[in-house]
């Protein structure tokens, strides 16, 4: 996104062309318009009969925000932690990996989590539900004495689960001191949901499928979970994400943003009840890891800081992602 001042601005999320045909249908409501003026482009961009309350469209919504933040930043020459209230500059980050892979094994979960700790990290994620639940809780177990007892671990089910099955499997990885788990049920099922929390002793995290401040006031009103995990990419972008983290601060709820440590570290230290960044190795995605921006944010001994770069401090690769170029956008 380009002002007549010739400042640009950068935002990107996932979705691919009907996403990026929704931010085109945006232009006419943004283009003329003061990027400071970010509350009223933001409700003019939210139309639910049109641009829908969920889904791509928000995501659209989500994309032309972020940029807007971009350029508000650099034409403060301020970096965006620090025009959303610079709360911190050091922020905790966990490692974020332990997917499933049909060469990997238990041999090569145990070796990717070795090699995160040895990259400093004082906290881990990996992926359970597609397996059987007394199988994943064997790699719980074998993660847990490899990384040791000082080491978070957290368990992400991506939604796999049945509410009784998310119950059994929180049951049986107390033993294994988890920190948290991510997405035991279906998005929708808050019934459920509230269900696993109270019969677990385990936080609860969710939130990064659910939309704008209004999805996640059900979450919290509803006593359903201990953590969220909002995705500026996918909630309503920058300007709703703040709003999200101040609604779950009245509730008394950490925040631990879901994806992109090159947005969410800005978020994050933006805000008083921030609990703990995810961080993905260059290797896990290496065109988000490295090659889509021209600078990476370094870990360092479990923690990262967000850059002081104005604006969100990182700039596209150009050279390298013309390769991906499909068609010019005026």
């Amino acid at each position: 996104m380009k002002t007549d001042e010739g400042i640009t601005g950068f935002g990107w999320v996932r979705g691919g062309a009907d996403v990026l045909a929704t931010v085109l249908s945006l232009k006419d409501v943004v283009v003329g318009r003061d990027p400071y003026e970010y509350e009223k482009i933001w409700s003019l961009m939210y139309r639910p009969k049109i641009t829908g309350r969920k889904g791509l469209g928000i995501r659209a919504v989500s994309c032309i925000d972020i940029a807007l933040w971009d350029i508000m930043g650099k034409a403060a020459r301020q970096p965006v932690y620090k025009l959303l209230g610079g709360y911190t500059q050091k922020l905790p980050a966990y490692i974020a990996g332990g997917y499933y892979e049909d060469s990997k094994g238990i041999e090569g979960l145990i070796e990717e989590m070795l090699k995160n700790v040895d990259m400093g990290a004082k906290a881990v994620k990996m992926k359970i539900g597609k397996l059987l639940i007394k199988e994943d809780l064997k790699r719980i177990e074998v993660v847990r004495k490899a990384i040791g007892p000082d080491v978070k671990l957290m368990i992400d089910a991506n939604n796999a689960y049945t509410p009784s099955d998310a119950i059994e499997m929180a049951r049986g990885s107390e033993a294994y001191d988890v920190y948290w788990f991510e997405e035991p049920v279906h998005p929708d099922d808050l019934p459920g949901l509230k269900r696993v929390a109270q019969k677990s002793n385990i936080r609860i995290a969710t939130g990064e499928n659910e939309y704008t401040a209004f999805g996640f006031r059900e979450l919290l009103i509803n006593d359903t979970v201990d953590v969220i995990n909002p995705d500026a990419h996918y909630c309503g972008g920058i300007t709703e994400w703040k709003k999200i983290a101040d609604l779950a601060r009245v509730f008394n709820v950490q925040v631990a943003p879901h994806g992109s440590q090159q947005l969410h570290c800005h978020l994050l230290a933006s805000i008083s009840n921030g609990l703990i960044l995810e961080y993905y190795p260059p290797n896990t995605n290496p065109i988000l890891g490295g090659q889509m921006f021209e600078e990476f944010l370094p870990y360092e001994n479990g923690f990262v800081s967000p850059p002081d770069r104005p604006g969100l401090g990182f700039e596209l690769n150009r050279d390298f992602m013309k390769q991906y170029l499909i068609s010019q956008v005026s």
